[in-house]
């Protein structure tokens, strides 16, 4: 766990007995796609930022969270206990805090909303605990709470307690574009892509400078960036974040970047290495995120890619890189949305 952070730590017991419990925590690696290690009496979940160890101490199941930093922790504490708590089981924490604001929660101020092409809007926020998300993830979640309901705090087990619950709560995802620091505070801009009847494109147009919006994370994005050649597909709702790896690339970097947008309009400059071909795609044409992957010259080794859209097309993309012979480790599948 590489960071400048001090490493942070969480404790919990598990009313469960050894097998049992180690059984439900296997099938939550799976779930999560996480590495797992045996030694003895630990089971080991990894993560790139932390890990969770499953133990037993004389007649108790232990549960110890590792984290590099407390952000981390939190998602991670909150992540666990709702997954456990699907199957009717729950952590006793040793730490927590009611009543306070948690780890992984900042609240900005809104800066300037302003169109920037016929599909999206960029909004940028400021606040004082925003550094943070200069790393340690490409993403964030905003949200969206009921009327009057106040911004989420943790409960005496240090989990985030949500305001009339957490259903009643929209939480989208969005990749930092753009962020700069001073101290803890912080300048961070995002892209909105414009959807008729979406609730982040209405909050938008209505929101004014100096309006709060609260976020939690960073979180999620992990890829590989080492590997000398890189390809990325994505549709629209991947633009900001192919523009952001693309910009994080070393300049010796080589490879090819297709970005789909539904305006010529739409079409931006993006920073990317010269060795890096990036073409712009219109959608609704014969050309699709699909096919465009499957068409794309991936050498034998030394390679990466990264596809990014709709969920029935992140499906079927992983399902076609695996069968052109690349391993799980040589590419990153995700879903941003999903088609009803």
């Amino acid at each position: 766990m590489n960071s400048t952070h001090s490493p942070a730590m969480a404790e919990a017991t598990l009313d469960l007995a050894p097998e049992a419990a180690r059984e439900v925590f296997r099938k939550i690696a799976a779930l999560w796609e996480c590495p797992t290690q045996t030694e003895g009496e630990r089971l080991r979940l990894s993560f790139p930022r932390g890990a969770i160890d499953l133990q037993t101490e004389g007649a108790e199941m232990r549960v110890l969270l590792r984290g590099d930093e407390p952000s981390y922790m939190q998602g991670l504490r909150d992540s666990l206990s709702d997954q456990l708590a699907l199957a009717s089981i729950r952590l006793d924490w040793a730490q927590g805090r009611s009543g306070q604001r948690p780890a992984n929660l900042s609240v900005a101020r809104v800066l300037s909303v302003r169109r920037i092409s016929p599909s999206f809007t960029r909004v940028e926020i400021e606040g004082d605990d925003l550094a943070r998300f200069a790393s340690g993830g490409l993403h964030f979640r905003l949200l969206f709470g009921p009327e009057g309901a106040g911004w989420p705090e943790t409960d005496a087990q240090g989990l985030t307690r949500w305001p009339q619950g957490a259903g009643a709560w929209h939480r989208p995802v969005y990749t930092t574009r753009e962020i700069t620091t001073s101290g803890r505070a912080a300048r961070l801009s995002f892209d909105i892509f414009r959807h008729e009847g979406g609730r982040v494109t209405q909050w938008a147009e209505a929101a004014a400078t100096g309006a709060e919006i609260a976020l939690t994370g960073p979180g999620g994005g992990e890829t590989d960036l080492t590997a000398p050649w890189q390809g990325f597909v994505g549709d629209e709702t991947a633009l900001p974040v192919i523009a952001r790896l693309l910009s994080a690339l070393p300049d010796t970097a080589k490879g090819d970047a297709v970005i789909f947008v539904p305006d010529p309009a739409d079409i931006q400059p993006i920073a990317h290495p010269r060795g890096v071909n990036l073409r712009w795609a219109m959608r609704g044409g014969e050309e699709t995120p699909l096919s465009a992957l499957a068409a794309l010259p991936v050498p034998a080794q030394g390679r990466h890619i990264f596809f990014a859209g709709e969920k029935s097309d992140a499906i079927a993309a992983r399902a076609a890189l695996l069968g052109r012979g690349l391993q799980r480790g040589d590419f990153t599948a995700a879903t941003y949305w999903i088609r009803h």
